[in-house]
């Protein structure tokens, strides 16, 4: 097995976390790595997205180097669904380490059609969805039964937007809701299959649906058309033996707190400019464990020294708060190491 530099949790004191029952001194350390993988094996994100091998490889090294509490499988983690779908990614070549992205305008869903029988990926077979799996089912041999590792899914509103496009979708949210629901329930079935691929793996599965953040999406369209199909995937992770289901949405969610707690997902998070106190108070009386982000530029530019003085503030706040998580925003890919685990020291520090 890999060793780490700090020790991590188990499979057990996560999921006490997760479901509000933790009585550990430390907080758990999940950083949100994923184009940074490459970083620590001196690969772009282009080329570990694109290779099992390599991707498992970082996600190891990840673990060695930086001890989270969890893994995440993933790079590039809105595009695979979409690209499997018939939807083409930019790729980089080179020493260039730009994040692979869905070429602008190429979306294969069209206003108002038909997806009744539309086709649905097989995440065996198309597109980087086996990349993804097969580095899941590699990092799990590697590291054993005892540690959370996730699989990165898209949530359904981001998955629409890139099959129809951001325009065309919040136009047709307006102009028919019913091709709109439509196609939220397409885009559940392409997660859901995707999903089933992971688990198989024997990963835990975590939902990214920042496109579906108040500050792109009313509160009430969230309610309406977000929602019941979220809502649905979870019941539907639960069937599957996943029973603890991160939903992570960035930007500022305070005003939609309730709404989130209604999802079923029983890991929120609060990004560095939610408004902690609000978010805690409901979390606590839903019993909702909650990852409390550091600003990347924060991580990217400051020194260990402050980054461990904000992170030590931000474990103070949230005082005796049992589903506590200390997280990070998406870790830049340049970003020095002894920065991210400036996060961690303050982590275990906590407990001393």
């Amino acid at each position: 097995m890999p060793t780490t530099p700090h020790p991590t949790a188990t499979r057990s004191e996560v999921e006490s976390t997760l479901r509000f029952e933790s009585n550990r001194s430390i907080p758990l350390f999940m950083p949100a790595i994923y184009e940074h993988k490459g970083h620590f094996i001196g690969k772009t994100p282009s080329q570990i997205s694109r290779d099992p091998q390599l991707l498992a490889q970082a996600a190891l090294k990840e673990y060695e180097q930086l001890g989270p509490d969890a893994l995440a499988i993933g790079v590039d983690v809105y595009n695979l669904e979409a690209e499997a779908a018939g939807c083409e990614v930019t790729y980089y070549e080179g020493d260039d380490t730009s994040i692979p992205g869905i070429k602008p305008g190429n979306h294969v869903i069209k206003p108002g059609q038909d997806l009744t029988n539309y086709p649905v990926p097989n995440p065996l077979k198309d597109g980087r969805m086996p990349v993804n799996i097969e580095a899941a089912r590699i990092v799990r041999k590697e590291i054993g039964d005892d540690y959370w590792i996730r699989g990165a899914i898209s949530g359904p509103f981001s998955l629409a937007i890139s099959l129809l496009g951001a325009e065309d979708l919040f136009i047709s949210c307006l102009d028919d809701p019913e091709f709109v629901n439509g196609l939220m329930n397409y885009s559940a079935k392409i997660i859901k299959e995707f999903a089933k691929g992971y688990i198989d793996a024997g990963a835990d599965l975590i939902i990214f649906d920042s496109q579906a953040s108040p500050e792109l999406l009313s509160p009430t369209m969230y309610e309406e058309i977000v929602l019941p199909v979220t809502q649905d995937l979870i019941a539907f992770f639960k069937t599957q033996g996943v029973n603890d289901v991160p939903l992570i949405i960035g930007g500022n969610t305070t005003p939609i707190i309730d709404t989130l707690i209604d999802t079923g997902a029983n890991n929120l998070l609060c990004d560095f400019t939610g408004n902690w106190e609000e978010w805690s108070d409901a979390c606590r009386g839903a019993k909702r464990a909650l990852r409390r982000n550091i600003a990347p530029q924060l991580i990217e530019n400051g020194t260990p020294d402050e980054i461990y003085a904000v992170a030590k503030q931000e474990i103070a706040n949230a005082g005796d708060f049992p589903g506590f998580i200390m997280g990070t925003a998406v870790i830049p890919f340049a970003t020095k190491t002894e920065n991210i685990l400036a996060i961690k020291q303050a982590c275990i520090d906590a407990g001393s």
